[in-house]
């Protein structure tokens, strides 16, 4: 049997190229695995403490982020309620993005920035990174809250026999009563039977139109808002507080503000009139209680947030002022049945 030279001509070439492959895989598969595991989320902020109503730079650093579609930042909704957003800019290079937040602190008691979510879009897929938490101290605003009291006053000496002051008291105040009642007696004319009044029915208010008639008072009563910053705001937050508690019926002027947006977050309202309703409230909450005191374009700004709300609530809520308009109507008409069969027994 013979073999013809040509069949074992490649295995000279083939033999160095397989050996290179295998000597190179690690190294390929190291790479891929960089390029895969790149991605990284750095978060800090400027202040060791923080105090309510403070204002501090939350700065994240997201690394290996380009070869995605989009990226998804955190907003206000992935805050929590403690944290307000003032501001948040983008600042992109080769390496990765640098997210810069303006927060302003509004907890009593907190520990740290929560951990945070970043969204990672391609195509029809999103990876969520996750970015750390930071840590800070919480330092009250309350200057000696261990202060010792004032001492108290010595106990004055009331005299041991009282009662006959007591008894003496009774006695002139049933006189008093006695000549009270005669005189009022002589006074009291002989009743003559009247006539029972018409029942009165009481025309519907729009708690839409009652808001922006407030919200035209407000602005017009308060030229220059920020002299009288906690008399505006509080006037603003209640405004839109009296209107959430007569169109959505539920108690907003004597709940928090965490209690109202949780209301209206269960009724379904639109994200839209919850997040501008969440920055007015935060912000009326900030002037009363954080001592945050704002400037002229802070009060104009907060007034163009509430122009914007009630453009929204007037678009959204018109089925439900039309259901309450059509239940005062049915109350009236009730009212009207149960005098007329009064009337008639």
């Amino acid at each position: 049997m013979s073999f013809s030279p040509m069949s074992f001509s490649p295995l000279p070439i083939r033999l160095p190229v397989l050996l290179m492959l295998w000597a190179l895989g690690p190294v390929f598969l190291w790479m891929g695995a960089g390029v895969v595991l790149a991605q990284e989320a750095v978060s800090a902020i400027d202040r060791d403490t923080l105090q309510t109503g403070d204002r501090f730079t939350y700065q994240v650093r997201l690394t290996g982020v380009q070869g995605f579609d989009a990226v998804v930042y955190p907003d206000s909704a992935d805050f929590a309620p403690d944290f307000l957003i003032r501001s948040r800019q983008v600042e992109r290079d080769q390496r990765g993005d640098t997210l810069i937040y303006h927060l302003v602190y509004f907890g009593v008691d907190g520990e740290e920035v929560p951990e945070l979510q970043a969204g990672l879009v391609r195509g029809a897929d999103t990876l969520q990174l996750a970015i750390p938490e930071v840590p800070f101290g919480y330092r009250s605003r309350v200057d000696d809250p261990d202060a010792d009291m004032r001492p108290l006053k010595p106990i004055f000496p009331f005299f041991r026999s009282w009662w006959p002051f007591l008894l003496l008291g009774l006695v002139l105040a049933a006189i008093a009563a006695w000549l009270m009642y005669r005189y009022r007696q002589k006074l009291i004319p002989e009743s003559k039977p009247v006539a029972k009044p018409a029942v009165r029915l009481e025309p519907f208010r729009n708690p839409l139109d009652d808001l922006r008639r407030e919200l035209d008072r407000i602005q017009y009563a308060y030229g220059e808002p920020h002299r009288l910053p906690k008399q505006f705001y509080t006037e603003l937050g209640d405004a839109f507080r009296s209107y959430f508690e007569r169109a959505y019926r539920f108690p907003a002027l004597e709940s928090t503000t965490w209690e109202v947006i949780r209301e209206l977050k269960s009724n379904r309202t639109d994200e839209e009139i919850v997040a501008l309703a969440s920055r007015i409230l935060q912000e009326a909450d900030l002037v009363k209680f954080a001592k945050y005191e704002p400037n002229e374009a802070d009060c104009s700004n907060v007034m163009n947030i509430a122009r914007s709300l009630f453009n929204c609530i007037a678009e959204n809520d018109r089925y439900r002022i039309a259901v309450l308009r059509k239940k005062h109507e049915e109350d009236q008409k009730e009212k009207v049945s149960v005098d007329t069969d009064y009337d008639l027994g």
